[in-house]
């Protein structure tokens, strides 16, 4: 009896306010900030594992300051609590940003859904990479 009375007064409690906020966004334009990584993931034939022969396929995440949602919309799912965003860049891009690599950057550009086609759900089409600056 006393276990069910400490489940409900548990359950009862409301969590951290720290631990629900996230902002949640939209997809489309968008300026966030976070740290370029390297990440490698299994490719064809099975997009399972690389150490079992498949494929790897090297892409670039940021990863977010804060974790995002992303808002559903006619095209695209509801994208709660993110960490990272694939950073969808061209060959000139990848030469361009490549001394940002394990950087704190901001980057703008239009985030979409990765789809098929992306390692992760989220994909930033960057216009603009830029390092930041610290603040004293």
């Amino acid at each position: 009896m006393w276990r069910a009375l400490l489940v409900l007064a548990l359950l009862s409690v409301p969590p951290p306010v720290a631990a629900l906020e996230f902002t949640c966004l939209q997809y489309g334009p968008i300026d966030i900030a976070g740290t370029i990584v390297r990440q490698t993931h299994a490719g064809p034939p099975d997009y399972e594992s690389v150490t079992k022969g498949d494929e790897p396929r090297t892409v670039w995440v940021l990863q977010l300051d804060e974790r995002i949602c992303v808002e559903a919309n006619r095209s695209y799912p509801r994208e709660p609590l993110q960490l990272e965003i694939e950073l969808a860049l061209t060959p000139e891009q990848y030469r361009q940003y490549r001394a940002l690599l394990g950087q704190k950057v901001r980057v703008s550009g239009e985030l979409r859904h990765g789809g098929a086609n992306y390692q992760k759900r989220l994909v930033i089409v960057p216009g603009e990479i830029e390092k930041t600056r610290r603040t004293p």
